[in-house]
């Protein structure tokens, strides 16, 4: 079954698509999977989905614009260059309606968007945007965010148990209850002007 506009698909399997540099407008999907689809600089405008997985699919620089995602997850995929804040974000539940597992997602744009409870877990997430977002109680296990910008992020109760490469200013965002792993914690002083004796 081939993907087109102003369609509705529910409990469809997708394998294999190739769907490059394409535009798809106005389509709702709802329980649907896409399995090793390539749908890379493609265009998913106006469009819904709900309930969905993709996975071990290529959607890198795919543009989202007015785009709704409700309980769908994202497993091993490539995601990179996306602005998530170009989707539509309104109505949505309290909770995060994404969930990343071991996903590439560098070069991301999730910059002041209300997503506690992200769960973003055995990711690469280099030079991703996550300023002035709510990201309370959300997981962060295992994920490397080199280069990544927390600034005025809400981080509170979030784990980071494993995560590496982060740098994170503890007077400019708020991570009171997070979970932070030894050594990669001690990246929170680096925004002080001190030096850690490492000997014992």
């Amino acid at each position: 079954m081939k993907l087109k506009s102003d369609a509705s698909f529910e409990d469809e399997t997708f394998h294999e698509l190739e769907l490059r540099q394409e535009r798809i407008d106005s389509s709702i999907f709802e329980s649907c999977k896409f399995v090793n689809c390539d749908f890379s600089e493609s265009q998913f405008l106006n469009c819904k989905f709900v309930d969905c997985e993709f996975i071990t699919s290529n959607l890198n620089v795919v543009r989202l614009n007015g785009t709704r995602f409700l309980d769908t997850a994202f497993r091993k995929c490539k995601i990179t260059g996306v602005n998530w804040t170009s989707l539509n974000w309104t109505s949505v539940a309290l909770s995060s309606p994404l969930f990343f597992y071991a996903c590439d997602l560098s070069f991301c744009i999730f910059e002041s968007l209300k997503l506690p409870g992200l769960v973003m877990t055995d990711c690469k997430a280099h030079d991703v945007d996550f300023s002035d977002s709510d990201l309370a109680n959300a997981d962060f296990f295992q994920t490397d965010f080199s280069a990544a910008r927390f600034n005025q992020t809400k981080l509170d109760n979030s784990n980071f148990s494993q995560a590496i490469n982060y740098s994170i200013d503890p007077l400019e965002n708020a991570i009171e209850g997070a979970v932070f792993s030894v050594p990669e914690v001690l990246g929170l002083l680096g925004h002080f002007k001190i030096r850690i004796d490492a000997d014992d």
